[in-house]
């Protein structure tokens, strides 16, 4: 239940921007993880990691952030 709790608090703390990064971090990923069905992504495949690789971090230190 702690954690629950936990997550709660913190998902309070976000707006909407926030869930558009959030959003756009669950696409990259998906994009990342298909790029094994499609030869386009596959080219890019590590301008994509790198993008996810970034947004999660802005995204964690937001979710992380004392206030």
């Amino acid at each position: 239940m702690r954690m629950i709790r936990w997550a709660e608090k913190k998902i309070r703390k976000l707006s909407i921007c926030d869930f558009a990064l959030v959003k756009a971090v669950l696409i990259l990923a998906g994009i990342i993880i298909g790029a094994y069905i499609s030869a386009f992504i596959r080219q890019y495949v590590w301008y994509f990691v790198a993008l996810f690789v970034i947004l999660y971090a802005v995204l964690w230190y937001k979710l992380m952030k004392r206030k």
